[in-house]
């Protein structure tokens, strides 16, 4: 390589010179300043950060994705044994692995399941090589690819490095073929999103909007994927994971899931109760009214957790909307909301533009009520400035730009667009039992449910479900228990917006000796909030196979707004490790988001 001809000169510091004396209104002045820009900078900063973890900054979103595809995937070929290569930046291996696409035909037509490993220290067959742990984000259609490529190093410091992560796309998901890509470009795909329906309540004919968009959408799943769709299930990929796991050289399962990943690990634990190793379930759905379709015992919690946020705010002065109760923040609150419905504010910032209303504020909410610690922060401080009559910080947060969207046309053979609820669609309904509801029933549905819970109306897919036409090649329809070959570990928090702290302890009974770790915070997963005690328990179950005692409680380490009569705890007082594991379990959770369940 030819060597540069630049020459570097060596930095001299220059020497210190003396600075003018100010006046004493100058410094004040001064200090003024500076303690505006230092709260404006914290406000700006609030929103980025929000931003960022809320998965909504769109140019974060594309670098991510660039990066992802960078690596041509469609060169890689399947195989029926792991044959890894290097992809995307050091350390990372990809492969895929092909599985028959129907396993009661196992000769025919074949599937090719995307897979991506974070490698452990030790090569495969060292003695101390753990094996693989496969993870779930949950979904329906999360990507577990664009899950290890973001946060393995983080698993790998929280469970240990003798680890592999492993990360897979589920069928018809991401990277795997085939894929379920119904609207065929970029412009069909916004033309969907832009006459997608509001919350149900929001006008007297939403719901049947609603119902009738999707009945669309059967439609064309029918005509253009019916396919892929028919080969999506759940008990599919649980046996594409026994699939995975045994091409590793092992037979037990070692796993990982969150949320809609929670009924992937009970179905596979279920269908293969002599195949599992160590099962974490995080977060978990009512398994036995998933596969019903009905979807209408989720938000029993959703409220509960919500008055969490608004007693946290209550309680400091760092919250925006701070009133000396948590009802009578949520009066103000209320009282933004309302004034949102008759008096919608416009806004506009170069090319983007459009409303905040009622639906945008309250769908933005509950988004938040998914991550409340690093959420509601900037969220507040939004709802506060739409207090007085500006929008603009609001719509941000929303992350809508479809106002300055542009049609990119190309000769064709790039990648298929990315799904916009039809995937979730697919798996969930394609699980369910029929539903056969028409309209008049869906209204008697939402309106029990809207007794449960004030966030009911953004709850959509008993009513996907109710329009959806497609049945898999294969369903499992339970029951939903086991004589394992080594005890499951359920987690699940006291305020979950939408896998309620009692799915957790109903799951757990049917599954012989498994235990319920409970974390008191709110949010959705255990990685909803930083929890040095869950995460012990978690690195002490996969490490040693050891299981919290039941009954076992873990306090977060987070706030949503700092108390103002919080007493800080000294690191230094925990040792080494733990240190270590607190920030990996920090670092985890604020980077970590897991796919919004039901919510699309």
């Amino acid at each position: 390589m030819e060597k540069s001809s630049a020459v570097y000169e060596p930095f001299v510091r220059p020497a210190p010179t003396r600075a003018p004396k100010m006046s004493m209104w100058t410094r004040v002045r001064s200090v003024l300043f500076y303690c505006v820009l230092a709260y404006w900078l914290y406000f700006l900063g609030s929103i980025w950060v929000y931003l960022y973890q809320m998965g909504i900054d769109e140019r974060a979103s594309w670098e991510i994705h660039n990066l992802a595809d960078a690596f041509d995937w469609n060169k890689l070929p399947p195989s029926e044994t792991l044959e890894w290569v290097r992809c995307y930046e050091e350390p990372f291996q990809c492969a895929r692995l092909m599985v028959p696409l129907n396993y009661a035909k196992p000769h025919m037509q074949k599937a090719a399941v995307a897979l991506i490993k974070y490698p452990a220290k030790y090569p495969v067959g060292h003695e101390k090589w753990r094996g693989p742990i496969l993870f779930n984000p949950g979904g329906p259609g999360g990507s577990g690819v664009d899950t290890i490529h973001a946060r393995g190093a983080n698993m790998s410091k929280i469970i240990g490095d003798d680890f592999d992560m492993i990360g897979f796309d589920p069928r018809g998901i991401g990277r795997t073929r085939p894929k379920l890509a119904v609207l065929e470009s970029e412009s069909e795909r916004m033309t969907w999103q832009l006459q997608l329906p509001p919350p149900i309540n929001v006008t007297v004919d939403a719901l049947a909007k609603i119902y009738g968009y999707w009945q669309i959408m059967a439609d064309l799943v029918v005509e253009r994927q019916a396919h892929a769709a028919a080969h999506m299930s759940t008990a599919i990929v649980a046996r594409d994971m026994l699939q995975i796991t045994k091409a590793h050289g092992r037979d037990k399962l070692q796993y990982w899931g969150f949320s809609y990943g929670t009924v992937l690990g009970i179905t596979f634990s279920a269908m293969f109760p002599d195949n599992v190793g160590r099962v974490i379930v995080d977060g978990v759905a009512d398994t036995e009214n998933y596969y019903s379709g009905a979807w209408d015992n989720n938000l029993l919690d959703t409220d509960k957790d919500l008055a969490t946020v608004l007693e946290s705010c209550a309680a400091s002065s760092a919250c925006p909307l701070r009133e000396k109760t948590g009802d009578l923040v949520g009066n103000r609150l209320d009282a933004i909301l309302n004034n949102l419905k008759t008096e919608p504010i416009p806004v506009r910032n170069g090319s983007i533009y459009g409303l905040v209303d009622y639906s945008l504020a309250h769908s933005l909410i509950f988004r938040a009520l998914y991550k409340p610690v690093t959420s509601f922060p900037a969220l507040f401080a939004a709802l506060a400035e739409v207090e007085k009559g500006n929008g603009q910080p609001l719509y941000t947060l929303s992350g809508l730009t479809t106002s300055s969207w542009r049609c990119e046309c190309s000769s064709g053979g790039g990648a298929l667009p990315e799904s916009v609820g039809e995937t979730t669609a697919a798996i969930a309904c394609g699980d369910a039992d029929v539903v056969d509801h028409d309209l008049p029933q869906l209204k008697e549905h939402y309106a029990n449910m809207a007794r449960l819970s004030s966030f009911a109306d953004v709850w959509h897919v008993h009513a996907h479900c109710a329009a959806w036409k497609i049945r898999p090649v294969e369903r499992f329809n339970g029951p939903f228990v086991g004589n394992t070959s080594f005890p499951m570990l359920f987690i699940g928090n006291t305020a979950d917006p939408v896998t309620p702290l009692w799915a957790a302890k109903k799951m757990s009974k049917g599954f012989k000796d498994a235990v319920v770790l409970t974390q008191n915070s709110p949010g959705h997963c255990s990685t909803a909030a930083t929890s040095l005690c869950t995460s012990k328990y978690i690195r002490a179950y996969f490490r040693n196979g050891t299981l919290p005692k039941p009954g076992t409680v873990c306090e977060d380490d987070d706030d949503i707004f700092p108390p103002d009569d919080k007493v800080d705890v000294d690191l230094a007082v925990l040792s080494v490790e733990d240190r270590e594991l607190l920030h990996a379990a920090r670092d985890f959770s604020a980077g970590f988001e897991v796919p919004r369940l039901g919510f699309i």
